[in-house]
């Protein structure tokens, strides 16, 4: 036996109501309630200004300006409005949501290094790079880094002062103490000690014929020089400035010249 009671639904505020009592109840609707014409909300009669005053009165978002119902309103700044804040799901900075899509295009095209397949990856393909990695399927695999980065063995190198040879900067200091030049060739040995003998004998030839000079134009034992001019005259030597008789001049110039042609 069916101990379900039949209802019915009143036309005021649209419940269901007993069958036995749907008379009494819609009579009590129709005197006391009444349905608001902007969301059809049974309301008591006398309350119904008020009601749609609170609820359905035109107000501005303090965001956006834009008018909303009053009621709708807080449903408007968290869903709809253009000023509300949201966080970027890349770097989570919170930014009106109309800018948001273009901060997401330029956020989301960010790199980062994959630490199980050395790849750098875009932040906004990590979640679908993640299901697809390679080193994901075989984490004993070690993480290959594919990044091109300069090796750090590279050494510096010095040249050898001695014999110009290259070597490593840590090795040079003992190198040294061990080189020994690298000899010359033959022409060049035979070109330096032409050169050698030729200053040599051309200094010692020189430096007699020098010395004869001034042998013979002073001579302390012969007294007064035949021709060495007036011995009250006083010159300076064109080589050192030294101011001296001419006699004397004369055997000092060559001294001091071969001093000169030494130094």
């Amino acid at each position: 036996m069916d101990n379900k009671e039949a209802t019915r639904t009143c036309g005021q505020c649209h419940r269901e109501v007993a069958e036995a009592n749907f008379a009494l109840h819609e009579t009590h609707c129709s005197r006391f309630l009444c349905l608001c014409p902007d969301c059809e909300e049974a309301v008591p009669r006398e309350q119904l200004s008020q009601h749609r005053e609170e609820q359905h009165t035109q107000v501005r978002c303090s965001k956006c300006n834009q008018k909303v119902e009053r009621c709708k309103l807080m449903d408007h700044e968290s869903d709809e409005c253009v000023e509300r804040l949201q966080s970027c799901q890349f770097c989570e900075l919170e930014l009106p949501w109309k800018e948001l899509d273009g901060h997401s295009l330029v956020c989301g095209s960010r790199t980062e290094l994959c630490r199980d397949c050395g790849r750098y990856v875009t932040l906004r393909d990590q979640a679908e790079h993640g299901l697809t990695c390679s080193a994901a399927d075989n984490s004993s695999d070690p993480p290959q880094n594919t990044s091109t980065l300069p090796p750090n063995n590279t050494k510096t190198k010095v040249n050898c002062a001695r014999c110009l040879a290259s070597l490593p900067a840590e090795d040079i200091e003992g190198h040294e103490l061990e080189c020994v030049p690298a000899p010359r060739s033959v022409d060049e040995e035979e070109d330096s000690e032409d050169d050698g003998d030729f200053f040599n004998r051309g200094s010692a030839s020189w430096l007699s014929s020098a010395y004869k000079a001034t042998s013979l134009s002073y001579r302390p034992s012969s007294g007064l020089p035949g021709d060495g001019g007036d011995p009250d005259k006083i010159s300076t030597c064109p080589h050192c400035h030294l101011a001296l008789p001419l006699p004397t001049l004369r055997w000092h110039e060559v001294k001091c010249q071969i001093h000169v042609h030494m130094k």
